[in-house]
């Protein structure tokens, strides 16, 4: 049974994906990065992992270690150290305490979840931020680097403010292989019944 048809129908390829953090059972060390895992759990594989081998995600996703300013700098993507410290250290992380992640399809997951990302077309995406806002009229924020999209993004920042728009980021798009046309999305559980109620009642984008 698909307890989020609204939010589901959305994604044209695969289904949406489901991020619990659980403190109680300890999960395996992966050599894939988190993105891959999204990836591959978007299309009905299921993890359940301690930690992932992307540098820049571990940081993100809590481990307890500096931010990556030395790593940002050799990429070439900033013009000196003062610009990729800047980056590293604006990157957003989870703070709660885990033992594992649990990734999974939604289709698999019992109903009890962090965060929720999707792939989506742009027109796609915008009808979340419409959903999102049809009861309050608030605008929504994005809030992106252009780095560190899936785990900051869509994770770490859906889980702290509700909601993660990205664009998606080098690392993810080249090792995760999602269409050039998608925007990863993430919506933190608070939110994730708003929305899919959001869905039922706003105008579909032609009519």
């Amino acid at each position: 049974m698909n307890i989020l048809p609204n939010i589901s129908s959305l994604m044209e390829i695969g289904e949406p994906v489901c991020i619990t953090f659980d403190e109680h059972d300890a999960g395996e060390p992966s050599d894939l990065l988190y993105c891959e895992m999204i990836q591959k759990a978007r299309h009905g594989e299921s993890f359940s992992v301690s930690a992932q081998i992307c540098l820049v995600g571990a940081y993100v996703l809590g481990a307890p270690y500096g931010a990556p300013h030395d790593y940002y700098l050799k990429s070439g993507r900033y013009v000196d150290m003062q610009a990729a410290r800047r980056a590293s250290d604006s990157l957003p992380r989870i703070v709660k305490s885990y033992r594992s992640i649990n990734i999974e399809p939604l289709s698999e997951n019992n109903g009890t979840f962090d965060v929720l990302i999707l792939y989506l077309t742009p027109e796609r995406a915008m009808r979340i931020v419409q959903a999102h806002s049809y009861t309050s009229g608030a605008r929504v924020v994005i809030d992106t680097l252009g780095a560190a999209s899936v785990c900051g993004d869509c994770t770490a920042l859906a889980l702290e403010k509700g909601m993660g728009l990205s664009f998606g980021c080098k690392g993810s798009r080249k090792h995760s292989g999602y269409s050039d046309d998608e925007v990863p999305l993430g919506i933190g559980v608070e939110f994730v019944q708003k929305i899919e109620d959001g869905l039922s009642k706003i105008p579909n984008t032609l009519e």
